[in-house]
């Protein structure tokens, strides 16, 4: 295609570009109809003249062989047959092999008369000698020499017949061709016309009117589902958006009660200076607030590096095992001073994908959970273990505690979601709802899953089901130990606060 044509269709509509095309394939679907009928046309025309020619011929051949030797009663038989015939144009001649004309018709043309004989072996031959036409038969007797009959006619009328038909169709071609573009502009506008009302739907698409979707027309086609696919977008982003406000507007109320009162402890210390210049206690509660907005702040920020996607965190295979058991040694003094019995069961090495930090963290915030709401006298327990037909690695935290209303178990892993009716935060270490957001954000991000299932009075189940791998895989490079000067910088990095005693 010329450049310019292609310049010319980038720069135009979409319902002059379909005209355009429309009218092309027309026009060429047109020419090449024409060309087909020409040539059926000319075939069957000369076909059927070969057909009677052959019928005549054949008639000239049985009158020779009743009426020879008698020559003089041939010629007046053909000369008969010629005289009938004239007014279709038809001449014969009578010709020996040699191609010595015994006798021919008056309207026999020089150009056939003296054409050679050709091709005597065959008994019937077609033969074209510019615009006459003739078709002869071989007649031989025993005993005696063959004879040639040619039965011809002139081809100029099969041409203007041939000529009269294409002019009729040529006439038909002609109007097609003027009315495809407009019936084609119309089948585009109308095609089109769906695509219009998208397009302006989608104009008035506004940030601040996320209610707004593109029209269905109910008709299932393609354009209805380029819009219900869009639609689908537009819920996403819009529920996305929903989310987002709802997390700013708890993220707000989270910071401003702790905030407040940093502020007035402040401004009490400020104002009363010599009263509580040595005032401990106070100190003490000022620095628990910082402390708690520091990891309300650390948990924000790790929320939204995880929901960017944007981070650049290795992963790789980790020893679930190792992380269960390591994490298990990090809180048992918590859970002996609460009177939790904290068991784990996994054995050897269970490899897994994903990060080590990020999975030490979700292991701790579980853990941390199961252990804050489960009463004393109750146990936390810990299993790894491997689901080779899936070829998945599944961790089970279970805790023998109060246990969550069914109400509140779609939303426990919402932000800043906290089931108070269910579980309390009394505990000397103060959440700020984000614990369960930031292991389900974590674990999606390795692949995993994360689910839940509590009764009332019976206790809480969390499984977290992780992509595994063979078992003899090397590890990714253990932590130091719990408590030595190498771990603290990973666990600060990794967000995983140090379980407090009461």
């Amino acid at each position: 295609m010329p450049s310019r044509v292609r310049d010319w269709l980038a720069t135009t509509s979409l319902r002059t570009r379909l005209t355009a095309w429309n009218a092309l394939v027309v026009l060429l679907m047109t020419a090449a109809t024409l060309l087909a009928a020409r040539l059926a046309a000319r075939a069957t025309l000369y076909d059927d003249a070969d057909a009677e020619l052959f019928a005549g011929a054949r008639e000239v051949v049985l009158a020779i062989q009743d009426l020879h030797p008698d020559l003089a009663a041939v010629v007046a038989e053909m000369q008969r047959k010629a005289e009938s015939h004239a007014q279709r144009g038809w001449f014969l001649q009578l010709l020996t092999e040699d191609g010595v004309t015994v006798w021919k018709s008056r309207y026999c043309p020089d150009e056939v008369a003296s054409y050679p004989p050709s091709r005597l072996d065959e008994e019937e031959v077609v033969v074209q000698v510019g615009p006459y036409r003739y078709v002869r038969l071989r007649m031989r007797r025993e005993g005696e020499s063959a004879f040639l009959v040619r039965v011809g006619t002139y081809t100029t009328g099969l041409d203007e017949r041939l000529t009269g038909l294409m002019n009729s169709l040529l006439m038909v071609g002609a109007i097609l061709c003027v009315v495809t573009p407009l019936v084609g502009y119309w089948l585009a506008v109308h095609a089109t016309r769906p695509v219009a009302a998208i397009l302006d739907a989608a104009e008035r698409l506004s940030p601040t009117r996320l209610g707004d979707r593109l029209p269905l027309r109910g008709v299932r086609d393609e354009l209805d589902q380029l819009s219900a696919t869009i639609n689908r977008l537009l819920d996403a982003v819009a529920s996305h958006v929903e989310r987002q406000e709802h997390f700013v507007a708890d993220a707000a109320h989270e910071l401003r009660g702790p905030l407040a009162a940093l502020q007035s402890s402040l401004e009490v210390a400020i104002a009363d200076r010599d009263r509580h210049r040595d005032d401990p206690e106070r100190l003490a509660d000022m620095l628990d607030v910082a402390r708690h907005l520091g990891r309300v702040a650390n948990d924000l920020l790790l929320l939204a590096e995880a929901g960017s996607g944007s981070g650049s965190v290795a992963r790789g295979s980790v020893d679930m095992a190792a992380i269960v058991r390591q994490a298990a040694g990090m809180f048992g003094g918590v859970a002996e001073d609460r009177g939790v019995a904290l068991s784990v069961e996994a054995d050897g090495s269970v490899m897994a994908t994903g990060n080590d930090s990020e999975l030490r963290r979700v292991i701790g915030n579980l853990l941390d959970n199961a252990i804050r709401f489960t009463p004393p006298g109750g146990s936390v327990t810990v299993r790894v273990s491997v689901d080779a037909p899936r070829r998945a690695v599944l961790v089970e935290v279970s805790d023998t505690g109060r246990g969550i209303a069914p109400g509140h178990l779609p939303h426990v892993f919402d932000r800043f979601y906290k089931a108070d009716t269910a579980r309390t935060h009394t505990g000397p270490v103060r959440g700020g709802g984000l614990g369960l957001a930031i292991c389900k954000s974590l674990v999606e991000a390795s692949g995993g899953t994360i689910a839940m299932e509590s009764r009332l009075g019976q206790g809480t189940r969390v499984f977290v089901t992780l992509r595994g791998l063979d078992r003899n895989a090397e590890p990714a490079p253990s932590a130091p130990p719990p408590g030595s000067p190498q771990a603290a910088a990973p666990r600060i990095a990794a967000g995983w606060a140090t379980p407090t005693r009461p």
